[in-house]
C-alpha cells in the first residue's frame, strides 16, 4: 500500500494517542461532570415544567407541540413519581442511546469505526446544540435519538447492495421518523432529504416503481395518525399554531436581522471551530468514503434552505434547524484532520456548558451587570414561590391558582405538585384546552405575575375585583433574581 495514502486513511488513528487522549479524556469527563450537575440540580426550565404539566392531563396531541415528548413523561411521573427525577431521566436515558445509535452509524459509514465514533461523540458531547438540547426534558432530546435512528435504518437501506430485496430498514426508517414528527414537526425535513437524495441519485431512484416505497410512507403516516387526528378534530391548531400563531408581531417581510440571527445562531450553537470542518463536510469529496456522504448532505441542506428562507420573513429560533444538524454529524468526524482544533472545539463547548449550568443551576450571569434577564430569572425560586402561593391560597380561601404566563402557571404547578394550576394570561397555550371557565363563575382566585408577565386588563376584566396582596423576591448570593406578584381576584366572571 502507498505509504503517504496508508497515513492518510490512518490519519484518525493518531487521535488515540496521548497528549492528545489525555486531554480528550479530561474535556469529556467535565463535560459529563457538567451534564450530571446540571440534571441533579434543582432548577427546572420552565418550558421543562409545561410538557410534565401535558403528562398530567393525558390526551391523544397537544397545541403546541406533538404528544410523545407528553407521553413518555407520563410513564416516567408513574415510574418515578413528580419530582426532578422523575423529569430528568427520560433525557439521560436518549443521551446514552444517542451515543449507541451513532456507534451504529459509524459502522456503516466508516472503514475506521473506533477512531472516527470517538471523535463523533466528542463532537455529540460538546457541540452547544447537542449538549443543551439532548440534556433538558423538552421534545428535542426524543426529536434527536428518533433523527438518529430514522437515518440509522435510511443508511443500512440504500447500503444494501440488494436495496430493492430487503425492504425491513425501509419500513423502520419510517417508523421511526413518524415517532420523530410525534416529537416535533420540523423532523419531517429528514424525509424531504431522503426524498430528495432519492430523486436525485439515478441508481436509487428506481425506488419509487415499487409499492413497497409507498407502504413504507403509509407506516410514517399510520404512527403520525394521532397528531392527525388532534389537528382535523381541533381544525390544524397546531398547524396554525406552528405556522401562524408563533410568529404573530414579528418582522413579515425582508427581515435581514432575522437573516442575521439565523447565521449568527449556527455559529454560535455549533462552534466556530466546527464551521470549517462542517464546509469540508458539505462540499469536499472524502477520499474514504463517498457512498453515504450525499445522504447527510441532502438532509442538511433540505432543512437549513427551508429555515434559511424563514429567516427573511420570520426569527428563526437557534434550535429550529436541528434536523440539519443531525443528519450531517455523524460525517463530520470523517472531516476532522487537526487535533489542535477539535481540542478547541471541545473547550469551547466546556465553556458553554460550564456556562449554561451556572447560569441556570447558581445564578443568572447577567445579573452581575444588571438585572437577570427574563429568560434566565424565570428558571428561579420556585419552591418559594409554591410555599407562598400555598401559604396565601390557605389565607384567602381561594378555589384555584392560576398564573398569567405558561411559563408562571407549569413551574408554580411543578413546585406545588398541582396540575389544576392553571393560566389566564391572554396568550393562548394548552392551558386553554383544560380550563373550563363555566365551572369556574363566581369563583376566586390567586393570580401570580412576574415582572415580564404584569397583570394583564384582560385578566383583571374576567373578574369584579383585583387587589395585590403580596410581593415575593427571589434572592441568590444576595442579588435580586427576580420579583413575582401576588393577586386577590375575586368573583370571576368567565
Amino acid at each position: 500500500m502507498n505509504t503517504a495514502r496508508h497515513v492518510k486513511q490512518n490519519s484518525n488513528v493518531l487521535l488515540l494517542k496521548s497528549p492528545f487522549w489525555i486531554a480528550a479524556g479530561i474535556g469529556i469527563a467535565i463535560l459529563v461532570s457538567l451534564r450530571m450537575w446540571f440534571w441533579t440540580s434543582g432548577t427546572i426550565l420552565p418550558d421543562e415544567a409545561y410538557y410534565w404539566m401535558w403528562s398530567q392531563h393525558p390526551a391523544i396531541s397537544y397545541y403546541d407541540h406533538p404528544p410523545l415528548n407528553a407521553w413518555s413523561l407520563w410513564l416516567s411521573s408513574k415510574l418515578f413519581g413528580w419530582n426532578i427525577f422523575g423529569l430528568r431521566i427520560v433525557p439521560v436515558l436518549t443521551f446514552f442511546a444517542d451515543l449507541w445509535v451513532l456507534w451504529l452509524i459509524t459502522k456503516l459509514i466508516s472503514d475506521q469505526p473506533k477512531s472516527d465514533f470517538i471523535v463523533t461523540a466528542i463532537l455529540f458531547l460538546s457541540t452547544p446544540i447537542f449538549l443543551t438540547m439532548s440534556m433538558l426534558a423538552l421534545p428535542d432530546h426524543l426529536l434527536i435519538l428518533c433523527l438518529l435512528l430514522s437515518l440509522y435504518f435510511f443508511i443500512k437501506f440504500f447500503n444494501t447492495p440488494e436495496t430493492f430485496r430487503r425492504w425491513s430498514p425501509l419500513y423502520l426508517a419510517c417508523i421511526f421518523l413518524g415517532f420523530a414528527t410525534l416529537a416535533k414537526y420540523n423532523a419531517v425535513l429528514l424525509g424531504v432529504g431522503v426524498f430528495a437524495f432519492a430523486l436525485y441519485n439515478q441508481q436509487t431512484r428506481a425506488i419509487f416503481k415499487h409499492w413497497q416505497s409507498y407502504a413504507a410512507f403509509a407506516l410514517f403516516l399510520l404512527v403520525l395518525s394521532p397528531e392527525i387526528y388532534w389537528n382535523i378534530s381541533t381544525k390544524a391548531s397546531s398547524v396554525t399554531f406552528i405556522l401562524q400563531d408563533r410568529h404573530a408581531g414579528l418582522p413579515t417581510d425582508n427581515n435581514l436581522d432575522g437573516v442575521k440571527g439565523f447565521a449568527g445562531g449556527m455559529i454560535a450553537f455549533l462552534s466556530p471551530f466546527l464551521i470549517w470542518p462542517l464546509i469540508k463536510t458539505l462540499f469536499k469529496s472524502s477520499e474514504r468514503n463517498n457512498n453515504h456522504l450525499p445522504l447527510g448532505r441532502a438532509i442538511f441542506w433540505a432543512s437549513t434552505l427551508v429555515f434559511l428562507g424563514l429567516s427573511f420573513t420570520t426569527d428563526i429560533m437557534f434550535h429550529w434547524n436541528l434536523v440539519a444538524y443531525v443528519g450531517i454529524l455523524p460525517f463530520l468526524g470523517l472531516f476532522f484532520r487537526a487535533n489542535w482544533l477539535l481540542l478547541a472545539h471541545m473547550l469551547f463547548g466546556i465553556i458553554v456548558a460550564g456556562l449554561i449550568a451556572y447560569n441556570f443551576s447558581i445564578l443568572p450571569l447577567r445579573t452581575y451587570f444588571s438585572s437577570a434577564d427574563y429568560f434566565s430569572a424565570r428558571a428561579f425560586g420556585w419552591d418559594e414561590t409554591a410555599q407562598k402561593t400555598e401559604q396565601l391560597r390557605d389565607e384567602f380561601n381561594v378555589d384555584f391558582v392560576a398564573g398569567t404566563h405558561y411559563t408562571i402557571s407549569a413551574p408554580l404547578g411543578f413546585a406545588m405538585q398541582d396540575a389544576d394550576v392553571t393560566d389566564l394570561g391572554p396568550q393562548r397555550s394548552q392551558y386553554q384546552f383544560w380550563f373550563e371557565p363555566a365551572e369556574h363563575i363566581g369563583q376566586n382566585a390567586l393570580v401570580v405575575t412576574d415582572h415580564a408577565n404584569a397583570l394583564p386588563i384582560e385578566l383583571e376584566q374576567r373578574f369584579n375585583s383585583v387587589e395585590q396582596i403580596d410581593v415575593l423576591e427571589i434572592k441568590r448570593s444576595g442579588y435580586l433574581v427576580e420579583k413575582r406578584h401576588f393577586y386577590l381576584a375575586l368573583g370571576f366572571k368567565g
